[in-house]
C-alpha cells in the first residue's frame, strides 16, 4: 500500500504542535530577572551579564528539549540545564538578599557604636570593605556570589566571617551589682565575695565567648577594656579559663573598691565609724521575709539597730519592732544622732526636732511601717 501521505504530514504537524507547545510551557517558566534597583550600581553589570547569558542556557535548552523522547538520556540533560539555570538565579537574588541585609546590619550597628570591640579587627576590616562596596565581586555557576580581595583571593558571602555586638546586658548586670554593693555601705566579707565571683563566672559561661571578649575589650568600666588581658590570650582557645580569671578579678577588684567607698561614706554620713557611732557590724547578711539586709547592732540594747538592704535602704529598727526608714526626707525623719542622745525608752521615739503629736512614729501614717517585733 501507498503511503498516506496526508495523513503523515498532519501527524508531523501535531508532532511540531506538541513540542512548540512543550517549548512554550517551559520559556513560561523561565525565572525572570529580579529587581536590581536595589543593587549598588557597582555591581549591576555582572548581574545582568550573568542573568541575560543564563536565559540564553535556558532557552536552548528548551528549544532541544524536543529532540529527545521523555525519559532518555538528551531529555534528562536538557532538564537539568534549565532546572541549573533556574536554581542559580533563586540563588542569586537570596545571596543579594542577605548581602542587603548584612550591609544594613553592620552600618547601623557601626553608626550607633554597638559592635564589640572584642571583634577581630582584620575580620571587621574585611565586613566593612565588603559592605562598603569596595571589593569586586565574581557570581558562580550557581550564583553564589565572591568578593574579590586584594591579593586574589576570593571570599564567599557565605563563607564571611561573623561579628558580635557589646554585651550589654551583661555589662549592666556588672554594674548593677557594683551599684547595690556601694549602697549597702558593708565591705566584701569571704562568703559576699565567693557569691559575686560565682555570678561573674555563671554570666561568662552563659554568653559565650562574645560575652567573654566584651567584657575583656568594651568600656564598661575601664577605658579601652582591662589592660592585662592581651589579644593572643583572648583569641587562644586553649587559655579561656585564664582569660576568665583575669576578667572576673578584675571585676571583683572594682567590686571591693565599690564597697570600700560606699563604707566610707556611709561612716561619714554616721558621723563616724561603726565602733565610734555605738553601732557593731555584724560580718553576714540578715533575711526579712525574701529580703536580705546587713545589720549594724546597737550596742546600747535600747538604741535602734540600722539594718541596710541589698538595694541600699536603710532602716532604723527599734527594740519594739518599729522601722523607720533612714533619708527618706519629710517632717518625721529621725537622724542618728537624734536617735542617739535620745533619752526616751518607752515603746515610742520621738523627733528632738517635732512636737509629741506630730512625731509619734507608732501613729506616723506616711514614714512608718510597724513590723512583729
Amino acid at each position: 500500500p501507498g503511503i498516506d501521505r496526508q495523513a503523515l504530514a498532519a501527524q508531523r504537524k501535531a508532532q511540531a504542535r506538541a513540542d512548540e507547545a512543550k517549548v512554550e510551557g517551559y520559556m513560561r517558566s523561565m525565572p525572570a530577572d529580579f529587581d536590581v534597583s536595589q543593587i549598588p550600581q557597582k555591581y549591576r553589570e555582572n548581574i545582568s551579564k550573568f542573568l541575560t547569558d543564563g536565559k540564553k542556557q535556558y532557552a536552548n535548552a528548551a528549544m532541544n528539549i524536543g529532540d529527545y523522547e521523555v525519559g532518555s538520556d538528551g531529555y534528562i540533560e536538557m532538564v537539568s540545564r534549565m532546572n541549573k539555570v533556574k536554581n542559580s538565579f533563586h540563588n542569586l537574588k537570596t545571596q543579594f538578599d542577605q548581602f542587603g541585609a548584612g550591609k544594613k546590619d553592620l552600618t547601623n550597628d557601626m553608626l550607633e557604636g554597638m559592635y564589640s570591640k572584642g571583634n577581630d579587627p582584620d575580620e571587621i576590616s574585611l565586613l566593612t570593605s565588603v559592605y562598603t562596596d569596595e571589593l569586586d565581586i565574581q557570581i558562580g555557576e550557581d550564583g553564589n556570589i565572591g568578593f574579590m580581595g586584594g591579593d586574589g583571593s576570593i571570599t564567599n558571602l557565605g563563607d564571611l566571617p561573623d561579628y558580635f555586638n557589646k554585651d550589654y546586658t551583661s555589662g549592666d548586670a556588672i554594674m548593677s551589682m557594683a551599684n547595690g554593693i556601694y549602697k549597702s555601705g558593708n565591705p566584701l566579707n569571704n562568703s559576699t565575695r565567693m557569691m559575686y565571683e560565682n555570678k561573674l563566672y555563671q554570666m561568662i559561661e552563659r554568653g559565650g565567648i562574645p560575652t567573654l571578649k566584651s567584657l575583656a575589650r568594651d568600656d564598661f568600666f575601664n577605658r579601652g577594656g582591662i589592660p592585662n588581658i592581651t589579644d593572643e590570650e583572648l583569641n587562644d582557645p586553649m587559655q579561656r579559663d585564664a582569660v576568665e580569671k583575669k576578667l572576673v578579678d578584675f571585676y571583683m577588684g572594682v567590686f571591693n573598691t565599690h564597697a570600700k567607698n560606699g563604707a566610707t561614706n556611709r561612716a561619714a554620713n554616721s558621723g563616724g565609724s561603726s565602733s565610734d557611732s555605738g553601732y557593731r557590724t555584724v560580718d553576714s547578711w540578715a533575711w526579712d521575709g525574701d529580703l536580705r539586709y546587713r545589720l549594724d547592732k546597737a550596742k546600747d540594747p535600747t538604741k535602734p539597730d540600722i539594718w541596710t538592704y541589698e538595694d541600699g535602704n536603710k532602716y532604723y529598727v527599734y527594740p519594739d519592732g518599729t522601722k523607720k526608714k533612714i533619708g527618706g526626707g519629710g517632717s518625721n525623719e529621725t537622724t542618728q544622732e537624734e536617735t542617739q542622745n535620745s533619752n526616751t525608752e518607752t515603746e515610742t521615739v520621738k523627733s528632738s526636732s517635732k512636737s509629741s503629736e506630730d512625731n509619734t512614729l507608732t501613729t506616723s501614717n506616711s514614714c512608718i511601717q510597724t513590723l512583729s517585733s
